[in-house]
């Protein structure tokens, strides 16, 4: 059997084996709760059945070959018993027991946890278990929820808590699996996700990262949901410096730079969320209602303050709300009372009573327009509170309006929203969705993914193993001049230059200068002195002497003296950076040069490779972008040649994989021109 082949027996085993104490009591009591109809047995030495389950003393005594065993024991007997497994023929391995690759010193034993099982695949260590709720196959360490979907959305996680988060509120998600893979030893999220989308019953997939591994599958699998139709909702745990310290501490994995991440997101067509509660709101949007074919939206409340906070918050998530138009206007004013008139958010709250069939011909004449979606934001009564029958007869009259275009109802606050209107809600075709920016923010996401998903390219996603270096440490740095030699040999425009190793003689040198001592290591020059810009040709001599003089207080010595063409009319400047990431490979980050970099942390991440049009919306996606390009009738830098110089860059660390890391601050603009003004290109170590 195939790996793939052998993960989709242990999400729906025919036969289990339990390994473990007493301890293992309520994750075999939840198996049964969910229905497990095949053979199960528990593994203990000492006893004679646990919760049910009869015992046998040894993996050797198993009357049968197991599809799945579940380790609970102490990390001493993990490896022996994984490899008893091994050779028996076990399908697959759910090792619960942590201490391993996340905990100091536990990395060795994890190697040997992977010499052992060999082909058979190991979920975890220190992970929760996995659950199938479409098949009845749970087998997860502690209570995750109850759930019985004919269809529904996939959970990967590295760790428990996030999944117990989703699978244990109370807010209609319908979950189809839990899968938490600890420290990804043998399994990754990439060789979950391909598994689980060949699942028909497939709604979404929602996966939480701590650290991220196996890119080149992942690519894989992102492409393989483009070609299906199947949306990845995506949070990346270990964004801070707090954060990433956790996810070490949690997972054992590197816990990757959050804009890195969120460049590989958009790179594969994933929807990227930052909360587990936003994730819910959105699977539900996702799975509940049709999908969005755009950002065109019909919002309505009963309630003025939320025409306009809800009409605020739904505009900036980039819901548009145009107008109605002017037949659509005509009807309005027919249904409406005289005193309220036709919107977009449309405020209902006084027309006509609260009767579903008054109701009706307003939400007839505003579906009238031509709109992707529409929104209803309201908040129901709590149960035992108010006669909630006024809520229920406009919220049914939208859902009958609507026809067949997608539809959420956003209840303002999250814990409010009934369980019996959630229900008829979705038998209605009608997400219901809890908390107004959650909500909202369900409904962007689904809306902005329905507008993309027909023009997602598969093959572009993948990330081919060559493009994947493995770097170790950065090693060599070039001094400026020998970058700017390798970059001008690559055909990239750099000032005219000269090298020298002392105040004299010179080279003719016809124009203003910039200078610039060439000292190993020094990567900050301005700070050190040994910058010194717009000098005269005249002035070269006595500037070089005073530049060593100024170096030798700092114990600094020059090997030599660049002397730089001062480039003349410039009308901005841009930061370009590649580096080669483990495991995913050349990064481009662009930002606006200077000092507003660090200020204002305004920057952009691509995936390398990357099309010209994608590096012209990362330029144009910077805040400070209108700066370089005419901003209130400023000097505009040629569009052109930035993006040629961007591109060179691009190609020139593509085909050069010894390159660690290439960074050019500045990359002077002119009107004519981009000129890379300094280079810092470090070699792979």
């Amino acid at each position: 059997m195939t790996k793939a082949e052998r993960l989709k027996q242990m999400l729906n085993p025919a036969c289990v084996a339990w390994i473990g104490g007493g301890g293992m009591a309520p994750a075999i009591e939840y198996m049964a709760a969910n229905g497990f109809a095949g053979q199960a047995i528990a593994v203990n030495p000492t006893r004679t059945e646990i919760a049910g389950l009869a015992c046998v003393g040894s993996v050797e005594d198993l009357p049968f070959v197991p599809d799945l065993a579940v380790l609970v024991i102490p990390k001493s007997g993990v490896v022996d018993t994984i490899a008893g497994l091994a050779a028996k023929g076990c399908g697959g391995v759910i090792c619960i027991t942590s201490g391993f690759s996340e905990a100091a010193e536990g990395a060795s034993v994890q190697a040997d946890l992977i010499r052992a099982a060999g082909d058979m695949p190991v979920i975890g260590p220190n992970c929760p278990g996995v659950a199938n709720f479409l098949d009845g196959a749970a087998f997860m360490m502690d209570h995750f929820g109850n759930h019985a979907p004919a269809k529904g959305v996939a959970v990967i996680s590295n760790g428990g808590a996030y999944l117990s988060d989703l699978g244990c509120a109370d807010r209609s998600q319908p979950i189809a699996y839990l899968i938490g893979l600890g420290n990804q030893a043998t399994v990754s999220v990439a060789d979950m996700l391909d598994v689980v989308l060949d699942d028909p019953r497939l709604t979404a997939v929602n996966i939480y990262f701590e650290g991220m591994t196996d890119v080149a599958k992942l690519s894989d699998a992102a492409a393989k949901a483009a070609r299906k139709g199947i949306p990845v909702v995506a949070i990346k745990g270990g964004q801070s410096e707090a954060g990433s310290r956790a996810a070490q501490s949690h997972t054992a994995s590197l816990a990757g730079d959050a804009a890195i991440a969120s460049a590989l997101f958009r790179r594969f067509g994933w929807i990227e969320v930052s909360t587990p509660s936003e994730a819910i709101e959105t699977v539900k949007m996702l799975s509940y209602s049709a999908l969005p074919g755009g950002m065109r939206t019909g919002f309505v409340t009963s309630s003025g303050s939320y025409a306009v906070l809800g009409g605020d918050l739904a505009e900036k998530l980039g819901l548009r709300m145009d107008p109605p138009d002017p037949v659509s206007a005509m009807a309005l004013d027919a249904a409406l009372p005289p005193y309220v008139g036709p919107a977009n958010p449309l405020d209902i709250s006084d027309s006509h009573g609260w009767d579903q069939t008054d109701q009706l011909p307003i939400y007839r004449a505003f579906a009238q327009n031509d709109y992707d979606l529409f929104v209803q934001v309201m908040c129901y009564p709590p149960e035992g509170g108010w006669d909630m029958s006024t809520w229920d007869a406009t919220t049914s009259a939208l859902a009958q309006a609507k026809g067949d275009r997608p539809a959420a109802f956003v209840n303002t606050l999250a814990e409010a929203l009934p369980r019996t209107v959630r229900e008829r809600m979705i038998a209605d075709g009608m997400a219901p969705l809890q908390g107004i920016e959650d909500g909202l923010r369900a409904v962007a996401h689904a809306a902005r993914y329905g507008k993309s998903r027909n023009h997602l390219d598969p093959e572009a996603m993948i990330l081919s193993d060559p493009n994947i270096v493995q770097t170790g440490p950065p090693g060599t740095t070039l001094s400026e001049a020998d970058a700017k030699t390798r970059l001008t040999g690559a055909g990239l425009d750099i000032p005219r230059q000269w090298v020298v190793h002392g105040p004299g003689p010179l080279p003719e040198i016809p124009c203003h200068c910039a200078l610039k001592a060439i000292v190993p290591g020094l990567l900050h020059k301005t700070e050190a002195g040994a910058v010194t810009l717009n000098i005269s040709a005249d002035d070269l001599p006595d500037e070089i002497s005073a530049m060593t003089a100024r170096l030798s207080e700092k114990g600094l010595e020059a090997q030599g003296f660049l002397i730089e063409e001062m480039i003349q009319n410039s009308v901005g400047e841009l930061l370009v950076g590649i580096r080669q990431v483990p495991d995913i490979g050349p990064v481009l980050t662009l930002a606006i040069g200077g000092v507003a970099v660090e200020l204002l942390q305004d920057t952009s991440t691509l995936i390398l490779p990357a099309t010209r049009a994608e590096i012209k919306n990362a330029l144009h996606s910077l805040k400070l972008a209108p700066l370089i390009l005419g901003y209130r009738g400023r000097p505009s830098a040629d569009p052109t040649a930035i993006l040629d110089a961007i591109e060179g860059l691009c190609a020139y660390a593509i085909q050069n994989p010894d390159i660690a890391e290439l960074e050019v601050n500045p990359l002077l603009l002119t009107q004519s021109r981009a000129v890379i003004a300094d280079a810092v290109l470090t070699l792979r170590g």
